[in-house]
């Protein structure tokens, strides 16, 4: 089963291969070509100004998680349903459980493992201007959350191909399910995970509140010669990190249960 498995998806895998090997390569040689992260972060010019328009689209709408959920994770079931080719592997002494595992087992591990790495070859990258910014400033593209998000997206692809069992519908449904749940979470939840830090200074001074750049920013207010400002400090980065890998697994095993459950019981 497993074999049937990698020839039925072997395209869509090597194209994701390409994807986050693209990325490897980019964020690998961007040292040597100019384009280092203090230069990106500060003086970005030519390929640094390339580079950094790229950072700015991944943090902002996380395009990767996004196509990893419309083009392995949708499809990934409802193209047998639409087609009904899933018949003959369950008349062939595989389980309906098995078939599915097998499948996800397959693609989703493979993601996993190629977003991993990718997302760990970019903090290496990163990391001469984590101390000038904060980890928070890569919190999306780190090597907990990348991962998660890109197999939430996955499981969020599967389990509408099969709620909806026709491919494109399910890919159209997955693009606009996907962005909104990632949304949701790094705009309404992920400020909320602990309560924030208040700092108030005069307004016309130009030092920021201690800790102020290096971590989150979640608000901030000019009330006559007062500024207040509200964020998250660095020292909270790994603790919100864990909390949204949670959160994100926690969905994602939420979604392939209901999967599992629909598959058995009312699709023939």
């Amino acid at each position: 089963m497993s074999w049937l498995a990698w020839r039925q998806h072997r395209l869509a895998l090597a194209g994701f291969a390409v994807l986050f090997l693209g990325v490897i390569v980019l964020y690998w040689l961007a040292d040597p070509l100019g384009a280092d992260a203090p230069t990106v972060y500060n003086s970005a010019q030519g390929f640094s100004r390339l580079v950094k328009f790229g950072e700015d689209v991944m943090s902002f709408f996380q395009p990767i998680p996004v196509l990893v959920g419309v083009f392995t994770g949708a499809p990934l079931v409802s193209r047998e349903l639409e087609h009904g080719t899933h018949r003959f592997a369950w008349t062939q002494g595989c389980s309906r459980g098995h078939w599915l595992l097998s499948k996800v087992v397959l693609v989703g591990g493979a993601v996993v493992v190629l977003s991993a790495l990718a997302a760990a070859v970019h903090a290496a990258w990163f990391a001469p201007e984590a101390a000038a910014r904060g980890w928070f400033a890569l919190f999306n593209q780190t090597v907990l959350v990348f991962p998660v998000t890109c197999l939430f997206t996955f499981g969020l692809g599967v389990a509408l191909g099969a709620l909806i069992k026709r491919t494109v519908p399910a890919m159209a449904a997955t693009v606009v399910a996907a962005w909104a749940v990632l949304l949701v979470v790094a705009r309404l939840l992920r400020p909320n995970y602990q309560e924030p830090v208040t700092a108030t200074q005069p307004f016309a001074s130009r030092d920021a509140p201690p800790g102020l750049a290096t971590g989150y920013y979640v608000d901030g207010e000019v009330n006559g010669d007062l500024a207040t400002y509200t964020y998250h400090p660095a020292d909270r980065f790994w603790t919100f990190q864990f909390i949204e890998t949670g959160l994100y697994l926690a969905l994602t095993a939420a979604l392939l249960a209901l999967v599992f459950w629909w598959l058995r019981r009312r699709t023939s």
